[in-house]
């Protein structure tokens, strides 16, 4: 049997582990973080629920569609029919361009979770190094253990944390040497009254802010009035390595401009750094595969920023691994 390790448990390695699982392969997932979704996260605090990450994903390639009308139907997904504008200089302008719009239900991260199903995960565990010996692949974590046996490692985290992990193949190592990815902040605020706005999303032209959602009008979510702001990734460069609450100030500060309206008063405040957000520059590839050594990387970031793209990206992936370990 094909033992394979698959490195991050964000959309994409979720979902080539449940394409080789399905296959026959023994799949193993091995996650730094305490839980599943990667950027698709959502913040629980005791004022409500933040889903700070992905806001939302739409679904063009047919692949992507079956998946989102599966979980539709399983009622981890629904369409986020919230009204979503532009803003720009006080200016409130209608979003017209039909895309529809879908969200996890109750969190965002309730779609990877379903997806992961029965796979095997280790969470808690930081891979820092992969090599290569004659009885396969042994991968050793930060806590000092040894993972051994695998016959294939897919590497599904962003390219700075993938490149030290594809050293053994000059071919991938060269693939991502050029990746970049932007930073964002996450400033997360919770008010006591709503806000006397006619409108819960909006792409933002501003300095600092791309975008704004009141998190509340998702569906299932809890009622208290949740914002949540996303930086512009030139901007977040720019304050890399300030304090998150004096980043967040400013944010605050500026989606109170933005909004045009006076805030109410804020009862939570939080600000998230996202270090590895979009990609700066996309590769245009959906997935790298080096049969030679037996090491693989996918992840949104190869060909753009969204759901969808993590997803095509371990779709393609998981068309090539199969055929080439006898899995098709």
């Amino acid at each position: 049997m094909t033992r394979v390790a698959i490195i991050g448990a964000g959309l994409a390695g979720i979902r080539v582990a449940h394409r080789l699982a399905a296959a026959g392969a023994d799949v193993r997932i091995f996650e730094k973080a305490r839980g599943v979704g990667g950027r698709m996260s959502t913040r629980r605090t005791d004022f409500g629920a933040f889903d700070h990450g992905a806001q939302f994903f739409t679904a063009e390639d047919p692949r992507f569609r079956r998946q989102v009308g599966e979980w539709i139907e399983r009622g981890v997904a629904s369409r986020w029919t919230g009204r979503v504008v532009h803003l720009d200089a006080g200016s409130v302008t209608a979003d017209d361009d039909g895309v529809e719009r879908f969200v996890g239900r109750p969190r965002m991260n309730l779609v990877a979770r379903d997806l992961l199903g029965s796979v095997p995960t280790e969470f808690g565990v930081r891979i820092e190094k992969v090599r290569r010996g004659d009885d396969g692949w042994t991968l050793s974590c930060d806590a000092g253990f040894a993972h051994e046996g695998f016959d294939l490692v897919v590497v599904a985290v962003p390219p700075a944390q993938a490149a030290p992990l594809v050293e053994r193949s000059s071919a991938l190592s060269t693939a991502i040497a050029g990746a970049r990815m932007w930073p964002c902040h996450a400033t997360m605020l919770g008010f006591a009254t709503p806000l006397d706005v006619a409108f819960d999303g909006a792409f933002v032209e501003s300095e600092s802010i791309a975008w704004v959602a009141r998190n509340d009008s998702k569906p299932e979510r809890d009622k208290p009035t949740c914002w949540v702001v996303h930086s512009r990734p030139e901007w977040s460069d720019r304050c890399i390595e300030a304090e998150p609450a004096r980043v967040g100030a400013d944010l605050e500060a500026e989606f109170g401009r933005v909004m045009g309206v006076s805030l109410p008063p804020v009862e939570y405040r939080a600000t998230h750094r996202w270090l590895y957000s979009r990609p700066a520059n996309a590769l245009g590839s959906a997935a790298l595969f080096d049969a030679e050594v037996g090491l693989a990387v996918c992840g949104d970031w190869l060909r753009g920023d969204s759901v969808e793209d993590a997803y095509v990206s371990a779709e393609d992936l998981a068309d090539v691994l199969l055929p080439a370990y006898g899995l098709a």
